[in-house]
């Protein structure tokens, strides 16, 4: 999904010495009673990470560290802290990452006047001025991978360790970018037992003890008007009053059947349907030449000046190398990007039908929603359309936005519309 966060460009990194006001009012932490956390985030003690009390401020700006996520970037790259003892460095900043990620942690907030010195192995960077910590990453990553082609009297082994450090600062964009497109989601996840699951699915499927029907133009489905009562104050009304849906027990509206289905199915159970997007670890599609691909989770390109690739976005595989990582030619983006095998469970095949009817079919229901003032309904469905959005389900996600003042799903859809070729083709046309 493209979430309203993505929607803004990430500027060119700003490490230039020097700093200028900031207006903002800011939280700095300095030697408090949470400098024991700074520290244990610095030196990347997970352990201690996880016992942080939650009146830390994981949003703060530290006047040595900057802000949490570059908080470990020394001891990463410099063998430091618990990192020196660690044979797998990238696997525990990636996990330090996902903690405080979990947190809150947003690589995209401003830490206002930096002056924060990262010293490592090879590289030693200041940086100052108002930057994030998504900015300083993508710098450094890319003054790693130029390493070999600046630095005069270099070993072969100091080529390699760069080359590993960029690398593993590749992995952490991705990690940042993935946090990014979370932050504009504000629905409360709640863990449920498939058991529980399973009893909400019987009770939507037990049509005898149902006692009222929506009817669609093609077709009726029954519900219980306890559960509606109590989710919709509007179908309340309507049930309890004289008017005609309270004497014949139906309520007429203009969706078709599948939508309310797909409404009902949300309303009992919680359980939106899922588009496919595979897992880390997964293999992905397989790609060959020719073949039209859509970013299904938002990450970093791979090439050595790598752009966000926002969910939705579509583009088309140019070429594989030996090993058999892809180039591939995205909308709106001037340059082909590289995107290697281990990303590719972040990427869909594109242009399948299936996926616009479903997009439109999510659109319906949140109309219906916001008709029917199921907030809490309307607010996830709302954040799927945004995480799923694509250039077959943009004409009815832009629609319900519009119609419905939904800001984020509308930002989410100006985005898009600016990146996509073929959603400013189909509009041209």
């Amino acid at each position: 999904t493209v979430a309203p966060a993505l929607a803004v460009a990430i500027p060119a990194a700003v490490m230039s010495m020097g700093s200028r006001p900031y207006a903002q009012e800011v939280v700095v932490a300095g030697a408090g009673q949470h400098e024991w956390v700074w520290a244990a985030i610095a030196s990347g003690d997970l352990s201690a990470v996880r016992s942080a009390p939650l009146s830390f401020d994981i949003c703060g700006v530290h006047p040595r560290y900057g802000s949490v996520l570059t908080a470990f970037l020394q001891s990463l790259l410099n063998l430091e802290g618990r990192f020196v003892t660690e044979s797998d460095r990238g696997r525990r900043a990636k996990d330090l990452v996902d903690e405080l990620g979990r947190r809150g942690a947003r690589p995209d907030l401003v830490i206002p006047c930096a002056n924060v010195r990262v010293k490592g192995l090879y590289r030693e960077w200041r940086l100052t001025g108002d930057i994030t910590a998504m900015q300083a990453v993508i710098q450094m990553r890319n003054d790693l991978m130029n390493f070999k082609f600046e630095s005069e009297g270099q070993t072969e082994d100091d080529e390699d360790g760069a080359s590993c450090d960029a690398r593993i600062l590749g992995e952490l964009i991705d990690k940042y970018a993935e946090l990014v497109a979370a932050a504009g989601h504000s629905v409360q996840r709640s863990f449920i037992p498939d058991a529980v699951i399973g009893v909400w699915e019987s009770l939507l499927q037990d049509t005898a003890t149902a006692d009222v029907e929506i009817v669609s133009p093609d077709g009726r489905a029954r519900a219980h008007s306890p559960l509606l009562a109590k989710a919709s104050p509007v179908v309340a009304a309507m049930l309890s009053s004289e008017m005609k849906e309270g004497s014949l027990r139906e309520v007429q509206v203009q969706e078709p059947l599948r939508v309310v289905e797909l409404f009902l199915s949300l309303l009992y159970t919680g359980c939106v349907p899922c588009e496919g997007h595979g897992q880390p670890g997964d293999d992905g599609p397989e790609l060959r030449e020719g073949l039209k691909v859509a970013v299904a989770t938002a990450f970093m390109s791979n090439s050595s000046r790598s752009v966000l690739l926002p969910a939705g976005l579509v583009g088309e595989v140019c070429s594989l190398d030996k090993a058999g990582d892809a180039l591939v030619r995205f909308d709106g983006i001037s340059a082909r990007q590289w995107v290697t095998r281990r990303n590719f469970w972040r990427l869909r095949l594109a242009g399948a039908g299936e996926v616009g009817q479903l997009q439109e079919d999510i659109a319906g229901a949140f109309a219906l929603a916001k008709r029917w003032l199921v907030a809490g309904l309307a607010e996830v469905l709302e954040e799927r359309l945004e995480r799923g959005l694509s250039a077959d389900g943009f004409a009815a996600a832009a629609e319900v936005a519009e119609l419905h003042n939904a800001s984020r799903l509308r930002a989410a859809c100006l985005a898009l519309a600016r990146n996509s070729l073929q959603v400013r083709a189909a509009y041209d046309a």
